[in-house]
């Protein structure tokens, strides 16, 4: 049993270290390699200290980032362009709907990423999220909604390394 914990603690230590790391890392290009130590310190410690109470076991490792960040880029340039085209076209071809899109996933990390991404995403915002639904504002339901919705949802299962459970229902507007 002690052998147990002293795996689980050296774990959390490494864990703790890697993250403690990034986040400097990220401060430090954030400031510019500036001398503004004595208030990051702290920032990166409440930092480190949320990120254990958010994910206390750790990611895994994000292999799939770079064909997430491809896809994102990607979908949100070609997004932009879309809404841009909308409000700039003389008769603003705009049909505003709130749907609920039901969810197949289910770790907590996971669906938090997949909000911010769909929020940041051109034409759509996460109007609510519960735990197998998503409600979601878009500009055009006329467009195929689910399918995007579908296809992040699929793209960050892979970042994380996750299943999809099916979803009990058809999607509904």
């Amino acid at each position: 049993m002690t052998w147990k914990v002293e795996v689980m603690f050296d774990s959390l230590i490494r864990s703790g270290f890697r993250r403690a790391g990034l986040l400097a890392s990220g401060w430090w290009a954030l400031t510019e390699g500036s001398s503004a130590w004595t208030f990051g310190v702290p920032v990166i410690f409440l930092a480190l200290v949320s990120s254990f109470l958010i994910n206390p076991s750790g990611y895994k490792p994000l292999r799939g980032l770079p064909r997430f960040l491809g896809f994102f880029l990607l979908h949100s340039l070609l997004g932009g362009i879309d809404v841009a085209r909308r409000a700039l076209h003389p008769r603003m071809p705009l049909a505003p709907e709130v749907v609920d899109y039901p969810l197949r996933l289910h770790d907590q990390a996971a669906c938090v990423l997949l909000v911010n991404t769909v929020n940041l995403l051109p034409g759509t915002v996460v109007a609510e999220l519960e735990v197998h639904r998503l409600r979601v504002h878009v500009l055009d339901h006329r467009l195929p909604v689910f399918e995007s919705l579908r296809t992040v949802e699929e793209k960050v299962a892979d970042l994380f390394a996750l299943s999809l459970n099916e979803a009990g229902n058809t999607p509904h507007a």
